[in-house]
């Protein structure tokens, strides 16, 4: 899958691509959770060049991961669990939410650019998900933003521990409004 990720990387159509090759790939999650369960933390690059960037995530379901950017086309696609994709717009007032994507094995979405988002798992369990960058995500400076002001920050190891948040959980009972 690296090599034919690598080929089309620089194509003009490379996030068409890139997508078509990851929905092949997923269209048996339970293999793919095979073949990587040699992995376990948080991320770990499988790729890097100039072009591409291909990491495994894992997302803790205790945690909610701050908003942040990329600076370059994303594919994401999900091989076990599930989490939800949160996006914002930075503005004056802070951050903007704009919309919530759920993600399941199986599932895959693209990003551009410009996206900002934030991640939580959509449920109790730890979601594994392999990431395809168009560029080399880890040579680029990327901002998180700030939950309160919007503020963007640099993406660094120390901010990212401190913005990012404990998942919340709202149990729903049967007396609760839905």
């Amino acid at each position: 899958m690296i090599a034919e990720l690598r080929a089309v990387a620089a194509e003009a159509d490379a996030q068409v691509r890139v997508r078509e090759i990851l929905t092949r790939a997923l269209r048996n999650p339970a293999a793919v959770q095979e073949a990587m369960s040699g992995f376990s933390g948080e991320e770990e690059i499988l790729f890097e060049d100039d072009g591409l960037t291909i990491m495994y995530c894992g997302f803790d379901p205790a945690k909610h991961v701050p908003p942040h950017d990329h600076r370059m086309g994303v594919t994401i696609g999900v091989y076990a669990g599930g989490e939800i994709n949160h996006f914002y717009l930075a503005g004056e007032r802070g951050l903007e939410h704009k919309a919530s994507r759920e993600l399941g094995p199986g599932d895959v979405m693209q990003m551009g650019p410009d996206a900002i988002h934030s991640v939580e798992t959509a449920g109790d369990a730890f979601s594994y998900a392999i990431h395809v960058y168009l560029g080399a995500l880890k040579r680029i400076d990327r901002s998180l933003y700030d939950w309160d002001s919007g503020t963007p920050i640099a993406f660094t190891d120390e901010n990212y521990a401190r913005l990012e948040r404990p998942r919340e959980r709202k149990v729903v009972t049967p007396e609760d409004p839905v």
